[in-house]
């Protein structure tokens, strides 16, 4: 069975700054919603603790796959929910990436607000990817992209999907 490691928190591309990244060997990434889409709060929840079966993708890309490089902020203002299972780790980057079988929930530490982009988490989660035969990412947060101050709403961009 693959490992889970769920990306928790804010989440938002940054056109012209993150452009795009290629999935690492023997790993796939899930995305709940389109680019350029919010996530509802419940539905992310739901995420955080890997609830997914029966949840279809909007957007998924398996090893080596290009994605938009997302940038995933600290949870500021949103009820991360823990996994209740003892199979998990939950982490706040920057803290030490455990090596075992367990399923990861990653955050970024309210430390760092400038959170990091998919590009270094990859590499940052290098520790967990190699323990294991393979991984799914699941992006719990929203997809939206940096077209707020030039009326992006007003044309369907950072609204709210699902």
């Amino acid at each position: 069975m693959a490992k889970i490691i769920v990306f928790s928190g804010h989440g938002s591309w940054d056109l012209g700054a993150d452009q795009y990244v290629k999935v690492p060997g023997k790993c796939s990434i899930k995305f709940y919603t389109l680019n350029m889409k919010t996530l509802s709060d419940s539905l992310g929840g739901d995420i955080d603790r890997g609830m997914i079966a029966g949840l279809e993708a909007d957007q998924e890309a398996g090893q080596f796959g290009i994605v938009p490089n997302m940038r995933l902020y600290p949870p500021d203002g949103l009820t991360i929910k823990r996994p209740s299972s003892a199979n998990w780790h939950v982490i706040d980057l920057p803290d030490v990436v455990p090596a075992d079988d367990k399923n990861l929930q990653v955050r970024i530490d309210n430390a760092y607000p400038g959170g990091g982009n998919l590009e270094v988490l990859f590499k940052v989660l290098d520790p967990a990817i190699r323990s294991a035969d393979s991984v799914v990412f699941l992006w719990a947060a929203c997809r939206a992209i940096n077209l707020k101050s030039a009326g992006g709403a007003n044309f369907g961009v950072n609204a709210m999907q699902r």
